[in-house]
């Protein structure tokens, strides 16, 4: 049974289809990739592996991530890892996550985008945040 509760996590990550709410999300923006000309140049990809996304990462010039308040998303720190500029709605945790300047060419954003997500979310900069957040509750106690 922890097998195909592990084979369905797996094959199902990603776009969940059992969602609604996702699903008419991606029709419409076919629909709207359709409408304006643009479907033979985007691919939507709602679900891949590990291998499959790095070599998309590698290859793409950036990265549009379209949740709107999503809770946080990985994506955006994945392509900024990789080197690529990310452009995302104006809310929910890419607002965060996600450092906004000016407009400059791709490799260069997308160089800062990894300058900026090793310095704040890789996990010597998370053990540091943690050290100091355990030592100021430690200092509280002796009070």
């Amino acid at each position: 049974m922890l097998r195909n509760l592990e084979e369905d996590v797996f094959k199902n990550r990603g776009c969940d289809k059992l969602l609604r709410e996702n699903v008419e999300y991606l029709e419409e923006l076919k629909s709207l990739a359709e409408r304006n000309g643009m479907s033979d140049r985007v691919n939507f990809i709602t679900s891949c592996s590990t291998t499959e996304r790095n070599a998309l990462l590698s290859e793409c010039l950036c990265v549009l991530y379209t949740p709107k308040d999503e809770h946080f998303g990985i994506v955006p720190l994945e392509a900024m890892a990789a080197y690529k500029p990310v452009s995302a709605c104006d809310s929910g945790g890419p607002v965060e996550t996600i450092k906004n300047e000016e407009p400059q060419m791709a490799k260069n954003m997308g160089e800062n985008a990894r300058q900026h997500v090793m310095e704040s979310f890789s996990t010597k900069s998370f053990c540091q945040h943690l050290n100091r957040l355990l030592a100021y509750v430690a200092r509280g106690k002796e009070d």
